[in-house]
């Protein structure tokens, strides 16, 4: 059942800190890649996927796009009727862009948002990370994912080899998964 899974999934990422700064407006943010990281292991865990299934809506007003999509949340292993569960969650997302990177960054926000607010990840300050990992065990992965975003190793070049790469029957088992639903 999707449900259940998704709070397993909820119990086993904890915070996320905020690795990044959005030096123009002034914040700290959780990156993409930070929130991937620690949402694909634990969903590979519980046998969950994401997909995006549809694009409900975009507005463009200059350089500035907004967009609702629509992402599937599916739990891999088919119930005793042979189909799998889904949960499908609606979520915005916007970017501004002059060199035509605003869809890219519209979808980017919107497929963060769907994983952090489905599984209800809180992102933290790097000041406030004690207070939310006590265990040694806790502070080391938040210290080891710390220190690959600080050495850089987290950028669009070496992406692919942290989070895995994919064989065609990986996809062709995704894909059939539609097929099962019913």
């Amino acid at each position: 059942m999707i449900a259940i899974k998704i709070l397993n999934v909820m119990k086993k990422i904890g915070p996320i800190i905020k690795d990044k700064t959005n030096e123009e407006k002034g914040f700290d943010y959780a990156s993409l890649a930070a929130i991937i990281i620690k949402a694909r292991e634990a969903m590979i865990e519980e046998k969950v996927i994401m997909i995006p299934i549809k694009t409900e809506q975009i507005v463009q007003r200059g350089n500035d796009i907004t967009i609702s999509m629509i992402y599937r949340f599916y739990d891999t292993e088919p119930d005793k009727s042979g189909t799998c569960d889904f949960m499908d969650v609606n979520v915005p997302g916007e970017g501004c862009d002059k060199e035509g990177w605003a869809v890219y960054k519209a979808l980017s926000g919107a497929y963060k948002y769907a994983i952090t607010q489905t599984f209800a990840i809180p992102t933290i300050d790097d000041a406030e990370k004690d207070k939310y990992s006590s265990d040694s065990e806790n502070n080391e992965d938040v210290n080891t994912l710390e220190n690959d975003i600080a050495d850089d190793l987290l950028n669009e070049n070496n992406v692919e080899t942290l989070l895995g790469d994919p064989q065609v029957e990986d996809f062709e088992n995704i894909f059939s998964l539609g097929n099962k639903v019913g």
